[in-house]
């Protein structure tokens, strides 16, 4: 039996990846297209070219795993609703064309590729502790936005760290399509294979 599993990194800049087998994975971009929504010009997924990426697998065996998607502190209203609504049009599509359909945690895939925290990473993380415990001691209310600051900054550069981490490993994974992650904007692409070898793993498990 063929063994079809579809990974999706779901983020507006995200990925989708397809692996049949043991063949590279085929991996596209979500698809996005802009709206106009209280004349403002936002993106949202286009579901119509995800529906056509969907469709040549509809009522086959196909694996689908995608991360769960959270709303992230001070999220507004509206981008937590377009999150909700984008990620819930994904679970929709999956569902209808038959989809065996399996939600997963960030942690969860990355527990999978240790190699994706480098020593700079762990020293961050290290570092952005001390100052959550050093805030926690803070009585002035600008000493704390301070340290509160500090522990962002710290947290964007380990984001950025690991996004480059996940292009590194793909492109290390599957030489043949390194070309496809070398910008910066490929993480959720990168994401979204590291997302499918897990889901290999998965469906092996489950076999």
């Amino acid at each position: 039996m063929t063994q079809l599993i579809m990974a999706i990194d779901p983020g507006l800049t995200g990925g989708i990846s397809i692996l049949d087998n043991n063949k590279t994975p085929v991996v596209y971009k979500i698809p996005v297209k802009s709206i106009i929504v209280n004349k403002k010009k936002k993106n949202t997924y286009d579901m119509i070219e995800i529906i056509k990426l969907f469709s040549p697998y509809k009522n086959k065996k196909v694996s689908f795993f995608i991360e769960k998607q959270n709303v992230r502190p001070k999220e507004g209203g509206v981008s937590a609703m377009t999150i909700g609504k984008n990620y819930g049009q994904l679970l929709g599509a999956a569902y209808a064309f038959g989809f065996n359909v399996i939600e997963i945690t960030p942690q969860s895939w990355k527990k999978h590729f240790p190699e994706l925290i480098t020593d700079e990473m762990r020293d961050i993380k290290a570092e952005m502790k001390e100052l959550r415990l050093i805030g926690k001691k803070i009585k002035g209310k600008e000493a704390k936005k301070e340290n509160k600051r500090q522990v962002e900054k710290l947290g964007r550069q380990f984001k950025s760290l690991a996004k480059t981490e996940a292009r590194k490993l793909v492109s290390n994974l599957y030489p043949s399509i390194s070309d496809r992650f070398v910008k910066k904007n490929t993480d959720g692409m990168a994401e979204s294979v590291l997302i499918v070898l897990y889901g290999k793993k998965i469906y092996g498990r489950e076999k």
